[in-house]
């Protein structure tokens, strides 16, 4: 892979007063960043690449002589196990014990709040790339977290926005009985009778994370005869819904909606168990995504030789964020949390999947966000995505008087 010249992505002023050689970059102490993934059980899929995404990136920056000028970046990884009490514990660890500079991860709407938590005590930055809850960075954010990624919000609206053009009137909603499932459900209803009149809420659907029998929900919806269906279920949960709704006729009586569908994820593995014409959403597309498609080929093929797959979101999101992070260690002069924040909220970003910023407000990123009906095309086993709706980051965030808003109820609500 064609190394990418460091100093391309960096504020130029600071570029030429930060970037060293490789040899100095080797005798200088490493810039130590924390990685707190779920690295097995259901998740693993998910995550693993991300780490990868995080290594390319990594590699990279310290060839062409590492951040600050000449400290290579080092990563010290840690499993979480999908569990909120395992994660905080493995937080501090990586903080007190493996002196680590900050902490980047996590997947998990809970995890992510939990771990913020203690980010917040502990005064050290939390990076979140994955999870994807709204109120991280919203009601209950905090000058330690920064977003890498998008949220609930801005995954609901979207897919709001790609319904509102349709017929559709009559909704049924299901999704994981967890924060993550209640807050992009609501993202989506709120956000679709602001963009269109007279749709109409039949019920929701509430079934335990994990859940592996959707029969009786499968008929329920099918006897409430909705219009469409607007779905949060992911990973395997989502897989093993559709393959059972699909032996009901489901996708031919209802339109279905699903946050991430078009994500590889889940169309790999469903192949050609993904039926045609499911509105689905995601971040990232290695053949559509409107990206500096020069860079974004050459990750492709270094991904690929590294991991035998074409990356997903939260693989190109894991390098994206680890050139994020070492502009703004760069512009700030330091690896200490306090520094980096200030250099990231409110700054823009080169990425290669475009360019977006870091909010000062909440320190979320804006990125792009997308909708699509999936498709078979006869280039790859899997189903793909057309008639895409592409939503830009800030046409679709909370506004800064909503985020105000939304922590001002919250605070009224725990006092």
């Amino acid at each position: 892979m064609r190394r990418r010249t460091f100093s391309k992505i960096l504020v130029p002023a600071v570029a030429l007063a930060l970037i060293a050689t490789p040899a100095m970059a080797a005798k200088k102490k490493p810039v130590k960043i924390g990685l707190l993934y779920a690295l097995s059980g259901l998740a693993a899929v998910y995550t693993k690449g991300t780490v990868i995404g995080h290594q390319i990136a990594a590699e990279e920056i310290n060839a062409a002589g590492g951040v600050l000028g000449g400290r290579k970046i080092k990563f010290v990884t840690r499993d979480n196990k999908l569990k909120p009490g395992i994660a905080v514990k493995e937080f501090r660890r990586m903080v007190t014990r493996d002196k680590v500079d900050f902490v980047m991860g996590v997947i998990s709407s809970g995890i992510a709040l939990a771990v913020s938590q203690v980010a917040k005590e502990m005064k050290v930055l939390f990076v979140d790339t994955i999870a994807q809850t709204a109120a991280l960075t919203g009601e209950q954010g905090h000058n330690y977290v920064i977003r890498t990624n998008t949220n609930s919000t801005v995954i609901g609206r979207t897919a709001a926005l790609a319904a509102s053009r349709q017929a559709w009137k009559k909704y049924y909603f299901i999704g994981p009985d967890y924060e993550w499932g209640h807050r992009v459900n609501a993202d989506f209803w709120d956000f679709l009778r602001v963009k269109k009149a007279g749709v109409e809420k039949l019920g929701d659907l509430w079934p335990k994370l994990g859940e592996r029998d959707y029969s009786a929900h499968i008929t329920a919806m099918l006897n409430a005869k909705p219009d469409a269906v607007f779905s949060s279920l992911w990973g395997g949960d989502l897989i093993a819904f559709i393959k059972q709704a699909s032996a009901y006729g489901f996708f031919d009586k209802i339109q279905y909606i699903s946050t991430g569908g078009g994500d590889l994820d889940l169309l790999k593995p469903l192949g050609d168990d993904m039926p045609d014409g499911v509105l689905a959403t995601y971040l990232y597309a290695f053949d559509t995504s409107p990206v500096k498609q020069a860079e974004n080929k050459e990750f492709i093929a270094e991904f690929k030789k590294r991991a035998g797959y074409l990356p997903k979101s939260g693989d190109i999101i894991g390098y994206v964020s680890t050139y994020m992070l070492a502009e703004a260690m760069n512009k700030a002069g330091s690896a200490k949390s306090e520094d980096i924040v200030k250099a990231m909220r409110g700054s823009k970003f080169s990425t290669i999947l475009g360019d977006i910023e870091v909010r000062k407000i909440d320190g979320q990123a804006t990125f792009a966000y997308h909708a699509g009906f999936t498709y078979k095309n006869p280039k790859y086993p899997f189903k793909r995505l057309k008639d895409v709706t592409r939503a830009e980051g800030l046409e679709v965030l909370r506004t800064d008087a909503e985020v105000i808003k939304a922590r001002a109820d919250y605070m009224k609500k725990g006092s």
